[in-house]
């Protein structure tokens, strides 16, 4: 009897937060796990709402071969690079920058934190739509000033293909490097302050302390916030969709806007879904990459 009341409440104990998470894993299994077994179901078939003999046929591995051979998905993985590497680099360069700058600030801090809060408060689609305004040919006040320096002129900086790309890169830094600036104020809060003291007392300038010893300190913050920027980049669709549609031409044809025009215009839903099966695989591979590499560095200290 005793050792049954004993491993009662074990089994309680073990059982209790799978039961409490039930629900919460039920509804995820719903909302994620169906479609994308789905997902992969169709992958591998021949499904489309327009084309009378692709009713879901099984075709194997055809999806895939085609998406080998797909030299538009080329161009898109090329433009997509180009777009998320810039971008990329560019904001973490000024988060860092920026982060430091407002960390070093006293009475101004709250200000200018709820400064740097706004571009990231407006959605992807109205910042699409304010700079679709303000890059207008005709009369878009940025537009203007471009012009005035010498930069797109007579035609807009959104209908040449290497303006249209540049605009797009620069129009994502100043929505989301407040990101990594914030993210990098917070890790500063967050380092201790002897190995700077002791630096200090070494006779290191301000620039070194930040150099060899915050900088190397904030690598695994600034890493997540890399690679929680890279993931989104990569699934940039709203701001490419409103400003540009991915012309001139195809020079600003990301990803997601390649797999939208497969699966809803040309609507080749089984080749829609090898695409976006594609795309999720290699973001994870992204990810677990990183993970590992910043878990390493963590483990050298």
């Amino acid at each position: 009897m005793v050792g049954t009341e004993r491993t009662g409440p074990r089994r309680r104990r073990r059982w209790g937060p799978v039961l409490a998470q039930g629900p919460s894993l039920l509804v995820l299994g719903l909302v994620v796990l169906l479609p994308l077994l789905y997902s992969i179901n169709l992958s591998f078939r021949s499904y489309s709402l327009v084309t009378p003999d692709h009713t879901g046929q099984w075709v194997g591995l055809a999806n895939y071969r085609r998406l080998v051979r797909d030299s538009e998905f080329g161009h898109a993985l090329v433009v997509t690079g180009v777009f998320v590497v810039s971008a990329v680099v560019l904001e973490t360069v000024l988060g860092v920058v920026v982060g430091i700058f407002v960390d070093r600030l006293r009475r101004l801090r709250r200000p200018v934190i709820s400064l740097l809060l706004l571009p990231m408060i407006l959605t992807p689609l109205v910042v699409g739509l304010i700079f679709n305004f303000a890059l207008n040919a005709q009369f878009g006040y940025l537009t203007w000033v471009l012009e005035s320096v010498g930069f797109g002129q007579g035609v807009g900086v959104l209908n040449s293909g290497p303006g249209a790309l540049a605009a797009l890169v620069l129009i994502d830094v100043w929505e989301w490097f407040p990101f990594i600036a914030l993210m990098v104020v917070a890790g500063l809060q967050t380092i201790p302050k002897e190995p700077l003291e002791a630096a200090s007392i070494d006779g290191a300038s301000t620039l070194q302390q930040y150099r060899y010893v915050t900088l190397p300190m904030l690598v695994p913050i600034v890493g997540v916030a890399i690679l929680f920027r890279t993931t989104e980049a990569i699934r940039e669709f709203d701001k490419v969709f409103v400003l540009t549609s991915g012309g001139p031409g195809s020079a600003t044809t990301v990803n997601d806007l390649y797999q939208y025009r497969v699966s809803f215009l040309d609507w080749d839903l089984s080749y829609g879904a090898t695409l976006g099966l594609v795309s999720f695989a290699a973001v994870l591979a992204m990810s677990a990459l990183v993970f590992r590499t910043l878990r390493g560095k963590e483990n050298q200290r």
